[in-house]
């Protein structure tokens, strides 16, 4: 018999006798879509790093804002609009952190956009706009790993929307990261469940839903993203000292001189929390050790 001149009737034969023989496993990650990998752009790098969980071997994830930056300050390049324009799906924090979110729809209206906050209950902080007090939400969302479970499920639901012939190995993918994480979250909740002092001392306020998923009470040295005045500073001495914190954590993206300021005063250090880490879990558990030994004193 003569092998199939048909290239595509070949290979369809081949995946048939392999399947017959036993060659192929139904654990196996599962083949690409037909048109190629799905291209998906996520704002930062824990939603990239939350959009290749899922999507494993069927995506190819682009991050928008690099490790390094902040998306505070970021400013799309005409090679990061180029990414967005060649995507399917855009994994935005949908909390009022991308400041620059249209002009990533308007380089690509045909993409589905995925806002990660729904389902989050947001934080409300205080801000000022032209000398008024404002509330708005604080958009580090991802910085506790209840809210990632809702922002992978947010993160599946829209790979499903867009490539529906592969959803259950985006759902099965889904499902073995959401048991990590809810591991996690019992990780977290057991360290600081004995602890004996609840507050710590950070320079940018990034880990409010770190504090209300573990009962915590953070101490921010900035006002927003603006440094503070002396008074302020002399009030955060001041609480160090009546509490007997020794830590201050800082943000690898913002200047750590306020942070050293009070270092000095009450005799502390000062240690760096990526908020931004790429992998997630194992960060989060490092985050947990080291605010864990500055509440024991």
């Amino acid at each position: 018999m003569t092998a199939p001149r048909h290239p595509l009737l070949a290979l369809a034969l081949s995946l048939a006798l392999a399947l017959l023989c036993g060659c192929l496993s139904a654990d196996e990650p599962a083949a690409a879509p037909v048109g190629g990998k799905v291209k998906v752009v996520a704002s930062t790098v824990p939603l990239g790093t939350f959009s290749s969980m899922v999507g494993g071997d069927l995506v190819e994830v682009a991050v928008l804002v690099p490790p390094g930056a902040s998306p505070h300050t970021f400013e799309p390049t005409p090679s990061k609009l180029a990414e967005v324009a060649e995507a399917e799906l855009y994994i935005k924090n949908g909390a009022g952190l991308e400041i620059w979110m249209e002009r990533m729809i308007q380089a690509n209206r045909r993409m589905l956009v995925v806002d990660t906050s729904t389902g989050v209950e947001l934080i409300e902080t205080a801000g000022s706009s032209c000398h008024e007090k404002i509330l708005t939400a604080d958009p580090h969302i991802w910085l506790s790993p209840k809210n990632a479970m809702i922002i992978v499920e947010e993160i599946c639901d829209g790979l499903v929307e867009v490539d529906p012939e592969n959803a259950e190995a985006y759902r099965r993918n889904r499902d073995d990261y959401l048991l990590r994480l809810e591991e996690l979250d019992r990780e977290l909740e057991s360290a600081f469940s004995g602890a004996s002092r609840r507050e710590f001392i950070v320079l940018h306020p990034a880990w409010s839903y770190f504090a209300r998923d573990y009962a915590l009470v953070q101490v921010a040295i900035l006002e927003g993203d603006k440094e503070p005045g002396p008074r302020y500073l002399a009030e955060i001495v001041e609480v160090a000292r009546e509490e007997n914190l020794t830590t201050i954590f800082v943000d690898p993206n913002f200047s750590p001189k306020s942070a050293e300021i009070i270092a000095g005063e009450i005799g502390g250090r000062v240690v760096p929390l990526d908020p931004l880490a790429e992998d997630y879990i194992e960060n989060m558990r490092a985050v947990s050790r080291e605010i864990g030994r500055s509440l024991e004193g």
